[in-house]
């Protein structure tokens, strides 16, 4: 029984799928303004956080225009039931254009089986959008 149950735990352990996620926040904004982004997986029952990167940027005229950059890590053992794909998007709030905005993007399908996968995402805030 102790032997089934370490054997359990090394498989577990061995299927876990590691992800990074980086990219550009772009917010022309003079005042002090904040963004909170999470990488999620999505299932029919119930949503899981990979990851979650969260900053605020005061007012600096040298550096209103310029990209601020976010990297982040997490991992997932597994997904739902009879489902062999991880479902993974972000979810994006921030305030770059003075009031609470959010972002959603598409989600991409990526097999249980990888062992690592990364994604990269731009955004520009004052746009409200995903940039291409």
């Amino acid at each position: 029984m102790k032997f089934l149950f370490c054997l359990l735990s090394v498989l577990a352990i061995a299927s876990a799928t590691t992800f990074t996620f980086d990219g550009l926040m772009k917010c022309e904004s003079k005042g002090i303004w904040c963004f909170t982004i999470r990488a999620m997986e999505y299932d029919l029952i119930s949503n899981d956080e990979i990851a979650k990167y969260k900053k605020c940027n005061g007012p600096n005229m040298l550096l209103d225009k310029m990209p601020t950059e976010y990297k982040m890590s997490g991992s997932q053992d597994n997904d739902g039931l009879l489902d062999n794909y991880f479902e993974v998007g972000f979810e994006v709030t921030h305030n770059c254009t003075g009031t609470e905005q959010y972002i959603y993007t598409d989600y991409v399908e990526v097999p249980v089986k990888e062992g690592v996968f990364s994604m990269s995402k731009n955004f520009d805030l004052n746009a409200n959008d995903v940039m291409p």
